[in-house]
């Protein structure tokens, strides 16, 4: 059997995704992915056994990126929960910034995969994300920065919602940058969760 070239591969995934987020999962065909790599039918079998089999591996793949980069940056900030929390929105973002094809493809999965069989491969990349911000909303409120009657769930889908919203309406080329919408609306957030306690870090 001839190898599979990981350079070919990884162009598969590139093209698949520019065309994913331009088109959707069912108007981008594999017949467009073939002409968009250059690349016959056939070759595109070689590597993937089918049309989903690309859409689960070229979102997935920006998922998982996009998980470590949230994790790295929150690891690193400075301050307590709103810190954290400021540091998760804003590597978020910036990896849509950084990935929008990525992004629009793998927000399409993350939250209505195209089977069971992907819902179920991206299920624990999706917890691991939405979990770490809930930990953080959760430790704020531990810690007394939040309130303590927040319902977390609805919290964490708030933001998140916040998060997803953006490549629907956001320009480039406007008068502010996806980090200063985020802090925006970040700010709105914080100003209705912080415990009266608690001065803003």
């Amino acid at each position: 059997m001839a190898s599979r070239d990981p350079d070919r591969r990884r162009k598969i995934l590139e093209a698949s995704r520019r065309l994913f987020a331009r088109y959707g999962y069912g108007g981008a065909s594999i017949s467009m992915i073939a002409a968009e790599t250059g690349l016959t039918k056939a070759a595109l079998y070689h590597h993937f056994p089918s049309k989903e089999a690309i859409y689960r591996a070229s979102s997935r793949t920006g998922m998982d990126q996009l998980l470590s980069e949230v994790q790295s940056a929150v690891s690193q900030a400075q301050g307590g929960a709103e810190a954290r929390l400021r540091a998760f929105m804003h590597a978020s973002v910036n990896h849509y910034e950084k990935n929008q094809d990525s992004w629009m493809s793998g927000s399409a999965l993350f939250w209505g995969a195209a089977s069971d069989e992907a819902r179920e491969q991206i299920l624990e990349v999706r917890d691991a994300y939405e979990g770490l911000l809930k930990q953080i909303i959760r430790e704020g409120m531990n810690a007394g920065i939040f309130r303590s009657d927040l319902e977390l769930r609805l919290s964490s889908k708030f933001l998140l919602s916040i998060i997803n919203q953006l490549p629907k309406w956001y320009r480039s080329d406007g008068k502010y940058s996806a980090t200063q919408i985020i802090d925006i609306y970040l700010d709105t957030y914080l100003n209705g969760v912080r415990s009266h306690q608690t001065p803003a870090e």
